[in-house]
């Protein structure tokens, strides 16, 4: 999935408890990655043709599917600042009306 912002990604998956980083994927474990920044990082933008510099990559392992939810929903959380958040909630673009 991508997120919107580039910056905003990389807090997300830092956020993350229960997926561990990876660059490939491979495990009974949840991973998540960011393809620009791993597996992709040395490839020029010009060419990752239409790989999106935001988006964020899971595997799903073998946890429990309501505890990963509950990770992803805290990471989330952690990532967005409050601001957006609410602003969000209401209806409005970050920085508009504020």
């Amino acid at each position: 999935f991508e997120t919107g912002d580039h910056e905003l990604s990389l807090r997300l998956v830092e956020s993350l408890e229960l997926f561990s980083i990876a660059v490939s994927f491979g495990s009974v474990h949840s991973q998540a990655t960011l393809p620009c920044h791993m597996s992709h990082a040395a490839v020029p933008a010009a060419e990752r043709r239409g790989l999106a510099p935001d988006l964020v990559r899971l595997s799903l392992g073998i946890e429990d599917p309501r505890d990963l939810h509950a990770d992803l929903e805290r990471a989330l959380a952690s990532a967005v600042p409050i601001k957006e958040r609410a602003q969000a909630r209401l209806g409005r673009e970050p920085g508009v009306g504020a």
